[in-house]
């Protein structure tokens, strides 16, 4: 076994093994699925992730994972999300292994509530963005994030807890899906023995 191979192992334990840090009730909240596309490139293992387009009806211009809502045809949340990636980056589901199912996530924003699948795309894999649905296609060695390359502030939410916020050049992400980042990029901490930088923290609120 490799040493790429083990460390994508463990990191799909140490993800399927993080709790979940949301119980509010699902009644009224719409499923979607997203895939946090894991690749490994030439700089080490890398997140990719998208800014949605100008004309979305929802979360336009907002950094995110691709997903979305499920379709009738659909056979499950993570069949969902592997044909929200195909149609949005063009990577077809066999170049793809799914990892690890993560626990839900509501959005503050809307009625929609993220069930991310981490899954690892193919070394060979070529992304082609859909102009509708991509503005930008973002990759991100996980390394970069505990090396101060990616600013990393926090808004403190009621009960202590805080809500992170990446900051990268295309923009900032934050809500929902900074959470799903959060939890990968603490799995991948304990994977490799990193200390989990401290957040700036701010008052300036993004999605207000």
């Amino acid at each position: 076994m490799s040493d790429g191979t083990r460390e994508i192992d463990a990191l799909a334990a140490a993800i399927s093994g993080r709790p979940a840090r949301w119980e509010r009730s699902q009644a009224g909240r719409i499923q979607a699925a997203v895939c946090v596309p894991l690749h490994r490139g030439a700089r080490g293992l890398e997140v990719w992730a998208i800014k949605r387009t100008e004309g979305m009806r929802h979360h336009a211009r907002e950094l995110a994972f691709p997903g979305g809502k499920r379709d009738d045809g659909d056979e499950d949340l993570c069949d969902t999300a592997l044909r929200e990636m195909e149609e949005e980056l063009g990577i077809p589901r066999h170049q793809v292994r799914v990892l690890a199912a993560m626990a839900r996530v509501p959005t503050a924003t809307s009625r929609f509530t993220l069930n991310p699948f981490v899954v690892l795309v193919a070394g060979d894999a070529v992304a082609a963005p859909h102009a509708g649905e991509v503005a930008v296609l973002i990759r991100m060695p996980l390394a970069d994030f505990f090396g101060g390359r990616v600013p990393y502030r926090a808004v403190r939410l009621g009960e202590g807890r805080l809500s992170p916020i990446f900051d990268f050049d295309a923009g900032s992400m934050y809500g929902a899906s900074a959470h799903v980042l959060d939890e990968v990029l603490r799995a991948y901490a304990g994977v490799h023995g990193l200390t989990f930088p401290e957040p700036e923290l701010t008052d300036r609120i993004p999605w207000q």
